[in-house]
């Protein structure tokens, strides 16, 4: 009897420190799988936010195609414009070369004339006596305009005579309407060529910045699949090293019950109460590794089910300028930009503007009637500081030349306004190309 209860009492001493030493194993592994769900976590949240970043990049590189597209139906647009144009430079310059012509046709017209009269002045001198020497008068003129003074006085002179001067006159004034005709027509053509090619610049100039714009996402977007690619490695390397793990502590546990039920087995054979505590030890032990795991799990997922959200608002405005912010949105999306367009009704119902068409046709939209020319709307109203701008102030740029766009300030640095890449939309002005070529222009309208 005593034999046995050593025996119970050494079996007991080795299940509880064998016990103590599984349960240390066994919550080395689950601690080791805790560790590895928690980078698992890390991964798979970079993860989720590289492919939301690869998701945006996408979008913005499809609006920018879109931006091209319409940047390139623009343009195309505007060369037909030029081209019309300098058609009618080549049809005009033409017939400046036939205005000349017909110039230097008057002018020997009118020598033939002037020596027809000399001749026919000396004509009455040889023939019969004069009370005013036709060669005095002749001689005696300072220009042709004192000549005909000087001929229009004597008294001798034919009706035919009169009428070669009636004519001389008209010949005069044709000659000087077509020379100013033709000065206007060369000023005209050298005003509107500067302007074509002004804007024909700032046309190639948009649509190189928005390519660059275009090539920096795409190049973004290669560096998130990249970023993806690792990280979805990652994962999976993970994932298999948490399997394995998962393995090892099921392994872990058979066997630990496997030695509970061998000790459980010899303490029976023994010492009756041994056993029962031997038993119950063993059970207690299983017990609290399982509480253990499940501890680890639902702390698990409490880290995984986390999340986030934020919200934003929007300004408003007066009422005047807000009428003309709402009818100018109504062309967002469904307009194109076209030099000189917004001036007709034809290309107000079309949707085709540009920067200053579109401004004349809004305020126009609530009854006001304002330049449409960036030149005359920059002093169509108060001028204010740029410090002071509000919404429903117009907004200058130095583009293809000083003012050369315009816009409807909108407030938290945006603006409304017709733009040869978008046609209406609204643009940032606080970075970039527009805050770039912002000069501190701001009228501020008489609403």
């Amino acid at each position: 009897m005593r034999k046995a209860l050593i025996l119970a009492t050494v079996l007991g001493i080795s299940a509880v420190f064998g016990g103590h030493n599984e349960a240390t194993a066994t919550e080395n592994l689950e601690n080791e799988q805790n560790q590895i769900d928690e980078e698992r976590s890390e991964v798979q949240s970079e993860l989720s936010e590289a492919e939301q970043e690869l998701a945006d990049l996408i979008d913005e590189k499809e609006e920018l195609e879109e931006e091209l597209t319409e940047m390139n139906e623009t343009i195309e647009e505007n060369e037909a414009k030029i081209a019309d144009t300098e058609e009618n430079i080549a049809a005009n310059e033409e017939k400046v070369t036939e205005i000349e012509e017909e110039i230097d046709v008057l002018e020997a017209d009118i020598d033939e004339r002037f020596n027809l009269l000399k001749s026919r002045a000396s004509s009455y001198q040889q023939n019969g006596s004069s009370d005013v020497s036709y060669i005095e008068v002749i001689l005696g003129a300072e220009g042709f305009a004192d000549f005909i003074s000087r001929v229009a006085n004597v008294s001798r002179i034919a009706e035919a005579d009169q009428e070669f001067i009636d004519e001389l006159k008209a010949l005069e004034d044709e000659l000087s309407k077509k020379q100013e005709k033709h000065e206007e027509t060369l000023a005209e053509l050298d005003e509107q060529m500067t302007e074509l090619e002004g804007m024909a610049d700032y046309l190639q100039e948009q649509k190189e910045q928005t390519e660059k714009m275009k090539d920096d996402v795409a190049a973004n977007e290669d560096e998130q699949e990249d970023l993806i690619a690792e990280l979805a490695a990652e994962d999976e390397e993970l994932a298999s090293e948490e399997a394995d793990l998962l393995n090892r502590i099921e392994e872990e546990r058979e066997r630990q019950e496997a030695e509970a039920e061998a000790a459980s087995a010899a303490s029976d054979e023994n010492v009756a109460p041994s056993n029962e505590s031997g038993s119950e030890d063993s059970e207690n032990t299983e017990d609290s590794g399982n509480n253990a795991s499940a501890s680890n799990q639902q702390s698990s997922n409490a880290n995984t089910n986390n999340a986030s959200s934020s919200g934003s608002s929007a300004p408003s405005g007066g009422s005047g300028a807000e009428s003309l912010i709402s009818n100018g949105k109504e062309y967002i999306g469904n307009s194109t930009y076209v030099f000189g367009g917004g001036r007709s009704q034809s290309d107000i119902n079309a949707g085709r503007f540009d920067c200053s068409g579109f401004l004349s046709w809004a305020f126009s939209s609530i009854g006001m009637n304002m330049p449409a020319s960036t030149d005359g709307l920059a002093s169509a109203g108060t001028r204010v500081s740029s410090s002071e701008k509000q919404r429903g102030d117009i907004v200058f740029f130095d583009t293809y030349k000083t003012n050369g766009h315009a816009g409807i300030y909108l407030g938290n640095g945006t603006f409304l306004g017709a733009q040869s890449s978008t046609g209406v939309a609204v643009a940032d002005m606080s970075s970039g190309y527009w805050a770039n070529n912002y000069n501190g222009h701001v009228i501020r309208p008489n609403y």
